[in-house]
Formats: C-alpha cells, sequence, structure tokens
C-alpha cells in the first residue's frame, strides 16, 4: 500500500472529522439499504456534492461533525485534501448511479449502494482509501508521463 500514487494538494483537512463523516454517510446508506428509502440516498447525494464542489462547509454531514469537534475540543490530524476529494467523486458518482437505477432495478441500486457503503466504509473503520487505489491503477496511468 505505501507504493501508491495518491493525488495530492496543498491544502490540508482534519482527517478525524473526514473519518466521522465517512461514518455517517455509512449510516446513511445502511439505512437505504435496510428501508430501501431513497430519501437517505437523497441526503448521502447532497452531501457528496457539496463535498465534490469543494463546498465542505455546507455539506451537511461535515458540518455536524465539524460543529461537535469544535464543541468538544477533540484532537486534530491534517491530512492532505486531494484524496478525500478524488474519494467523495467516486462515492458522488455510485450515490447518484444507485439513485438513477433505483426507481427501475431496486435490486441493481442496493447492490451499487452496498458497494459504496464497503468503500466508505474501508475509510472510516480502517483509514483503508479504495479511492487510492482506483486512482492508482486507473486514472493515474492516464496521466503519468
Amino acid at each position: 500500500m505505501n507504493n501508491l500514487v495518491c493525488p495530492i494538494s496543498l491544502q490540508q483537512i482534519n482527517e478525524y472529522v473526514s473519518r466521522v463523516t465517512a461514518a455517517v454517510l455509512v449510516s446513511l446508506i445502511s439505512l437505504f439499504l435496510i428501508t430501501q428509502n431513497e430519501i437517505f440516498l437523497i441526503i448521502a447525494v447532497i452531501d457528496f456534492g457539496f463535498r465534490v464542489f469543494e463546498k465542505v462547509k455546507y455539506s451537511p454531514a461535515s458540518w455536524i461533525v465539524s460543529k461537535m469537534f469544535n464543541i468538544t475540543g477533540l484532537p486534530k490530524k491534517m491530512v492532505n485534501k486531494a484524496p478525500k476529494v478524488f474519494a467523495a467523486r467516486f462515492g458522488f458518482f455510485l450515490s447518484v448511479l444507485s439513485l438513477s437505477v433505483f426507481f427501475f432495478f431496486p435490486f441493481a441500486a442496493s447492490i451499487i449502494a452496498f458497494i459504496l457503503a464497503i468503500c466508505i466504509f474501508a475509510d472510516a473503520a480502517f483509514n483503508f482509501c479504495i479511492g487510492c487505489i482506483i486512482y492508482h491503477y486507473i486514472i493515474f496511468p492516464f496521466y503519468k508521463k
């Protein structure tokens, strides 16, 4: 895993806030999978949408988690923002895809949402970024000089 090439930027974010936000999103996706109520998926799409367009302060999940960290004074661990943005883009793609097919193929939407939940859970629980693997093997080879 140490040889993976991940996107990089000069901006930093709090890794702990990012991981707790990921746990909130896993909860939303899990609620969708359990209830098949599309509102949970719609909320996830909206949240990913804010983070994809780098408007994190407007993301409902990130806002709540950030306020919780500020109020409680929990520690910060700053990490590179670019891998998290790439992962948010991947999450946005999968959540929009799942929502798009939900009304026609609910089982397919559940499978896509389950894959999304696994990816988010890997980041939240184990700090294992599946987005970095995707970037390294699928995106980066096209940009490598």
